[in-house]
């Protein structure tokens, strides 16, 4: 089987689709199978160094635009994309970002993390709601088979394209093994020292757009006036109104390396993370990963979340300040939060993304050939 992969997604600083698009890269690449490769990177995609990483079932195709180059990147997509597939003799196309060439010659197979350029516009930008509300519905009909992250976005796709329904599988995202490992005590103090963090803080990460919610994590603080500092990580360029700047009660720390992400969960007092819309919520299990005591809410579509998080709702500031103020003051529940967070992230890993991602593809690809 070889299957075409449409990977322009990966260049710059990665988001938690492009984390999620590569880590399943990484994982089907582990995985001892005859299944070739052809993935398809924009020109300043992942360096040489990276992809060496990959045996020679892969082949990585870098293309003559950036990633950044969103319109070329489309017109690509939709004109030139279906037919390298075809001149590289592919099986199938995993489209993992959304949206698919709509003549494509070849079985789709579809990533939709979530519908919120639809469902929620307001939480979109207007570029977003004009390309995927035009492209997002006309390639979920064309997907011979469409994978979400979570039961949430799958009811949403059945709900709103019936037709759907029966094409769509639940892969449950996955965890990397720097998040369930314990950082060293230097590895600790040397993140500590580089972001200059308080000894004691509250903890978000994320981008600062509005369905992230930091304007009433913010408004929760003026709550909660012997809470420590809130460590804000994070950034997008996309939505200037909503950064944050520094301030005794606030220290924002900007985009932060994958590879420093478990020190700060470790070591935070509480992860709070009270989204207003989610497709699956991957900080949270990161946080939970680390043992981080998180506050979230009922938008984060985990199952079983509030066996391991303390559960909030969004829309209230005084809930989100409750949240926090029960979990710092009850060190019992924060070492039963720990334990239980932990066990409750241990499940999810990347081999188990990509092996019921490969039987998606078999699926696919024994169907189009009538095995």
């Amino acid at each position: 089987m070889r299957i075409g992969v449409d990977a322009t997604a990966l260049y710059g600083r990665y988001g938690g689709v492009e984390y999620s698009l590569w880590n399943l890269l990484c994982a089907l690449g582990a995985e001892n199978t005859r299944d070739e490769y052809r993935v398809f990177i924009p020109r300043d995609g992942p360096p040489p160094a990276q992809l060496r990483a990959f045996d020679a079932r892969w082949r990585f195709i870098r293309l003559p635009f950036r990633g950044d180059e969103k319109l070329r990147r489309i017109l690509w997509q939709q004109t030139i994309l279906p037919s390298l597939l075809k001149r590289e003799k592919c099986d199938l196309l995993h489209a993992p970002t959304y949206v698919a060439p709509l003549r494509a010659s070849l079985p789709v197979v579809l990533t939709v993390y979530d519908l919120i350029a639809i469902a929620h516009p307001q939480f979109a930008t207007p570029a977003n709601r004009k390309h995927y509300g035009v492209m997002l519905p006309q390639s979920i009909a064309r997907a011979s088979r469409i994978i979400a992250p979570s039961e949430n976005v799958k009811w949403e796709i059945s709900l709103r394209f019936p037709d759907a329904a029966k094409r769509t599988r639940v892969v449950p995202l996955g965890v990397e093994p720097i998040f369930f490992g314990e950082p060293s005590t230097p590895a600790l103090e040397e993140v500590r020292a580089r972001y200059n963090l308080p000894e004691k803080y509250l903890l978000f990460v994320g981008n600062f757009e509005p369905k992230k919610n930091l304007r009433n994590v913010l408004r929760a603080l003026e709550n909660l006036p012997d809470a420590p500092p809130l460590v804000v990580a994070g950034g997008m360029r996309a939505w200037p109104e909503y950064e944050v700047g520094s301030t005794p009660r606030v220290h924002s720390i900007g985009y932060v390396a994958r590879r420093d992400l478990p020190a700060l969960y470790a070591q935070c007092a509480a992860f709070v993370f009270p989204s207003l819309a989610e497709g699956f919520g991957l900080p949270v299990l990161e946080a939970l990963a680390c043992g981080a005591p998180v506050v979230t809410s009922a938008e984060v579509p985990l199952p079983h979340l509030g066996n391991a998080a303390v559960i909030c709702d969004a829309h209230s500031p005084a809930s989100i300040a409750a949240a926090v103020r029960g979990v710092l003051g009850d060190e019992t529940e924060r070492a039963r939060l720990k334990n239980a967070g932990q066990d409750y992230a241990r499940p999810y890993t990347w081999r188990r993304v990509a092996c019921e991602t490969l039987a998606i593809y078999r699926e696919v690809v024994a169907a189009n050939r009538g095995d």
